[in-house]
């Protein structure tokens, strides 16, 4: 067991410049404002200097990424390669631009996210790789070898090991580098949590905790008028109708900003939009001018639902956060949060987990969710997680973590389980029948394994078999490699072997059962709908709810096709969830507009477009494991996925895939009399900027790529 570090000093530190990496590296921390180091972030370069593994436990925003940034330069130094695994795309865009800083310097840093087909041989180029778990998974099924080539692994948020969607995929991938390279470095990074130990002992690292923070955290709940906080301090505020609005205006007008969390998108936007006119009043003149031009670059995008409702809130200093906003406007939102224009956020719990994005006051104000079976108690990680949101590095003296309850009991509940009480402990996720169905065919497919009881080795050096005996999942991987020959995807003579379908399905990175259910539809007759509720059917497809009010009108499209997945085959909910979906899809590639869509199924922008994307991919898959069992509508199925993909009609399929052009333009210029390439080379810049929405820049650019 790795020995454990409890550090309590906050007042020792070591200057940057002690550290044995040149002088041009220290110059970039230097810039970023970082001097010195912390007594924790000491300990954990010491074992790092000396080329030990190291778990990292300490509170959210207290500087553990520096770490795993000195232990990727000393790398370099040393001539080792590295990878920075992350759990989210938009933490992958942020360590990469910020990595890309010292690229000056000779580090050469390569953005690893998403298409799950490619075999990633380029990124042993470069010296550094961020990329998503998810991403580094595909990157060694298509190449079992790559961790050879690593010296260093950095794991953030390694504590989402217990996370139930993406906990088995960081667990696999960090296993399947131990298991290819013992000597890899991992530095692995993590909030606090009760079992850190724990990961510590399982990576042969050193443990590194600490309750510091830079900023110290004030907590409290807030019931009635009252905020009580954990030092036994009260303050009072007036009674308000929004509850949390005096809080808001008080927090202002003391120059701060605020972060509340919600659990429904609607409460999100229906709490920041109460808190528009409160905001207002507080902001100065200067600022009401900045936020004017912010609000602008809203109204300069194409529009959709959330446009008018994100571009009035902003000019009054308050915004709301969720999955729902299209990629420009949480990153607009972000933008003016980070620039202290915008003064509240009212988000979801998906902000806590993304980018670095910390206010002085953070307000929990929902603790419960519904589940699907009924409401329940949001986990302690989980708060801890947003209330470490608090406090911003040289901005705030201190930060404030306020809970709101609805009663006394409550409050005094919350107290106990949330401010006082220890977080969960992590517990493995990989026993789950669909990780284990996806990653021990992955397994046999890399040739990583080559019988059963290779399966259970394997099994023994993870977390699930350091915390539970491997053996105990002999009875699960007996019954998943009978399930992987049963249809078709390993063979087991005296070894387990994947077969041609059983390769291609695990480089494709989709869910076994995923292909059983697009194979039904290769005895059918071509039929572009039933291949859209087919693949909404998936268990790797992201769907959208049916409501009770639709059930009637999605049973009636049922029966105008012939599906290939009937209501028996998979459970009644997602059975209609898939025709909901499959008709989004439908419209979608029918050029029905983005506002309608939203505005019929009650979805937002980024919404339709996370449900387009996954779409492609596994329309791409279906057409990939099409060719393996020699399907003739193959040709079909890429232009189905490419309409998917650009939202158009076949028609305009030579003309959308110009740069620049898109489903809006690529319409005008087919019904301008340019429907083809052969005609856009015989176009004039005159003749295109003719057309609405084309400058003359872009008709230069279309002729340009025309022509090639």
């Amino acid at each position: 067991m790795g020995n454990v570090f409890i550090v309590y000093s906050i007042n020792k530190s070591v200057d940057l410049e002690d550290l044995p990496l040149p002088v041009e590296y220290i110059d970039v921390f230097r810039k970023e404002g970082i001097k010195s180091l912390y007594e924790y972030q000491r300990e954990a370069l010491d074992n790092i200097f000396r080329g030990k593994s190291i778990v990292v436990s300490v509170p959210t925003a207290s500087g553990k990424t520096i770490l795993g940034y000195l232990a990727i330069l000393r790398a370099k130094k040393l001539g080792l390669k590295s990878v920075y695994i992350v759990p989210l795309r938009a933490l992958a865009m942020e360590k990469y631009e910020e990595l890309k800083k010292f690229e000056k310097y000779g580090l050469r840093v390569a953005l690893a996210m998403g298409d799950y087909d490619s075999p990633g041989g380029y990124l042993e180029r470069y010296d550094v790789v961020v990329a998503t778990s998810e991403k580094m998974d595909s990157i060694l099924r298509h190449n079992p070898d790559y961790p050879y080539e690593l010296g260093v692994v950095v794991v953030d948020e390694v504590h989402l090991l217990g996370e139930e969607s993406r906990g088995p995929t960081l667990e696999m991938v960090i296993s399947r580098i131990r298991a290819v390279n013992d000597e890899v470095q991992f530095v692995a990074l993590s909030a606090t949590i009760k079992n850190s130990s724990e990961l510590a002992e399982w990576l042969s690292a050193e443990h590194i905790y600490s309750e510091f923070r830079p900023v110290p955290l004030k907590l409290g709940v807030f019931y009635d008028t009252r905020i009580v906080y954990e030092d036994g301090t009260e303050e009072e505020m007036r009674r308000d109708t929004i509850v949390v609005g005096n809080i808001v205006k008080r927090r202002i007008e003391e120059g701060g900003q605020l972060l509340i969390f919600v659990n429904r998108r609607k409460s999100a936007e229906s709490l920041a939009t109460k808190l528009q006119r409160r905001v207002l009043s507080l902001l100065s003149p200067e600022e009401k001018d900045a936020l004017e031009e912010l609000a602008k670059k809203i109204d300069e995008e194409e529009y959709t639902v959330y446009s008018e409702k994100i571009s009035k809130m902003l000019r009054h200093g308050v915004a709301f956060h969720h999955a729902g906003l299209s990629n420009s406007q949480r990153r607009l939102v972000e933008e003016g949060f980070k620039r202290r224009l915008i003064k509240v956020i009212v988000a979801t719990p998906t902000l806590a987990a993304g980018i670095n994005l910390p206010s002085r006051t953070v307000i929990v104000r929902d603790l419960t969710r519904y589940d699907g079976y009924g409401s329940v108690l949001i986990p302690v990680m989980e708060v801890k997680q947003m209330l470490g949101r608090a406090g911003r590095p040289k901005y705030d003296r201190y930060g404030e973590g306020i809970l709101c309850a609805t009663s006394e009991k409550r409050a005094e509940m919350y107290m106990d389980v949330y401010i006082r009480g220890d977080t969960e402990e992590i517990e493995s996720q990989l026993a789950s029948p669909r990780a284990l169905r996806v990653h021990i065919l992955s397994l046999i497919a890399s040739d990583l394994v080559s019988t059963r009881e290779d399966i259970i080795d394997f099994f023994r050096t993870t977390f699930y078999g350091h915390r539970i005996p491997a053996d105990t999942l002999l009875g699960q991987v007996d019954a998943v490699v009978d399930f992987l020959k049963d249809n078709g995807f390993v063979e087991e003579r005296k070894f387990i072997r994947a077969t041609p379908m059983g390769k291609r399905v695990s480089d494709l990175y989709i869910d076994p059962e995923s292909a059983i259910l697009m194979e039904k539809c290769f005895s059918m007759d071509y039929d572009e709908y039933c291949v859209l509720h087919t693949i909404s059917t998936t268990p790797d497809m992201r769907v959208v709810r049916a409501k009770k009010s639709e059930m009637e009108s999605l049973y009636a499209k049922s029966v105008l096709h012939e599906l290939a997945v009937s209501e028996f085959e998979v459970p009644q909910d997602r059975f209609f969830a898939a025709i909901k979906t499959a008709n989004i899809l439908q419209e979608w590639a029918s050029e029905a507009s983005q506002e309608e869509i939203i505005e019929r199924y009650d979805i937002g922008p980024g919404d339709l477009h996370a449900i387009v994307e996954m779409a492609e991919w596994l329309l791409y898959s279906f057409g990939e494991i099409a060719q393996v069992v020699k399907y003739p509508h193959v040709r079909d199925i890429h232009n189905l996925t490419m309409r998917v993909k650009y939202g158009v009609q076949e028609e305009l399929l030579p003309i959308v895939t110009l740069r620049g052009v898109g489903r809006v333009r690529a319409r005008r210029l087919f019904e301008s009399g340019f429907n083809s390439m052969e005609k856009l080379r015989n176009a004039t810049v005159p003749q295109l900027t003719r057309i609405p929405g084309i400058g003359e820049r872009l008709a230069r650019e279309i002729l340009k790529q025309a022509q090639k």
